[in-house]
């Protein structure tokens, strides 16, 4: 196999994968989707192995027809060495100052995770715009945000722009809660004019 053959492998395999799984979309029951008016249950799939069957296409030609080795790199392109080992050292210029030392919280990674965790578990009981915007709030509040009332907008901003996407662009239900926050959001989807 030639070595233009074995970079082009992967995006064909991937390119097939693409194929069988959109052929396994057309199956998706769509009577659902009021004659056509309303975005059915297939269209995000589709739409998700579209994209992925065109950047398929894309690898092929670019390394087959222009054949260009370009890869993009991301955030290790200007790794020189293993970053598991030590850095090998530089010597440093006398008038050149150390950055200072950047500081670890990990009290705050460790309350990020916890707050997550609580999202995932209480968000079936407070309902989606309750959970999401007090998750985004106290987020920003565990990052090092000294404005209470900021983060709360923010968050409460969030969560109502997320609900707008979910439930009116991407008819995706999300959970309501149960009791007065359940009535909550039942009101805020009159609001919207979601049934």
């Amino acid at each position: 196999m030639t070595n233009r053959m074995r970079r082009v492998l992967p995006h064909l395999v991937m390119l097939l994968i693409s194929v069988l799984l959109y052929w396994a979309a057309l199956q998706i029951d769509t009577r659902g989707a009021d004659g056509g008016r309303r975005i059915g249950p297939d269209f995000w799939p589709k739409l998700v192995i579209l994209v992925m069957g065109a950047l398929c296409v894309y690898e092929v030609v670019k390394r087959l027809v222009i054949r260009t080795t370009f890869t993009a790199e991301g955030l290790t392109g200007d790794v020189d060495h293993n970053p598991a080992e030590p850095a090998p050292p530089e010597p440093a210029p006398e008038a050149e100052a150390a950055p200072p030392a950047q500081r670890e919280y990990p009290g705050r990674l460790l309350a990020g995770i916890v707050l997550i965790g609580a999202f995932a578990l209480g968000v079936d009981w407070l309902g989606f715009f309750v959970a999401t915007a007090a998750f985004l709030a106290s987020f920003m509040l565990i990052g090092g945000l000294r404005r209470p009332l900021l983060a709360a907008g923010i968050g409460i901003a969030g969560s109502f722009v997320l609900i707008v996407i979910f439930m009116r662009v991407a008819y995706i239900s999300l959970p309501l809660g149960a009791g007065p926050f359940r009535e909550l959001s039942l009101a805020l989807l009159r609001l919207l004019g979601v049934s």
